[in-house]
């Protein structure tokens, strides 16, 4: 079982941006995909399926194209990329620019594996910092406007 680790619902409101101030990251698709797979984690204890976390998303407002729920076969793809930003982000708490090596060593520790059950690789972190990066400052801001 793996712990939330960031505390936002999807139901909060994002910050109101000041034109004065400087650009804060903005929450993607992908971030709210995400934040709804989290919070159902955290209300039911377990991680959703496709199927559910599609249900999840719809009582929540977030809708796919043409306003239908999001498709089950769209969210698989998120999961997996999910799963490693999670372990990144245990590591990024430590410290800025976790090592690709420790994350992919707690990823295969967690079993948390790729494509036909192989290892993550380093290669496949490093090519996912910047995007790990980005969501974790957007959830930061996300998470700091929802405290106000």
């Amino acid at each position: 079982m793996r712990s939330s680790r960031v505390d936002a619902l999807i139901d909060d409101s994002l910050p109101e941006q000041d034109s004065s101030t400087a650009e804060k990251p903005v929450l993607t698709t992908a971030d709210g995909y995400y934040l709804g797979w989290m919070e159902y984690q955290a209300e039911h204890g377990v991680e959703p399926t496709a199927e559910e976390l599609s249900v999840h998303l719809a009582q929540h407002g977030i809708y796919g194209r043409g306003g239908k729920p999001v498709s089950p076969a769209n969210l698989r793809r998120y999961f997996l990329p999910s799963r490693v930003y999670n372990v990144w982000a245990e590591h990024r708490t430590a410290g800025e620019n976790p090592a690709a090596g420790s994350v992919a060593q707690h990823c295969a520790a967690q079993g948390i594996t790729g494509q036909y059950n192989k290892p993550i690789t380093t290669a496949y972190i490093t090519e996912r910092a910047d995007e790990f990066e980005r969501r974790w400052q957007a959830l930061v801001h996300h998470h700091a406007g929802a405290q106000h």
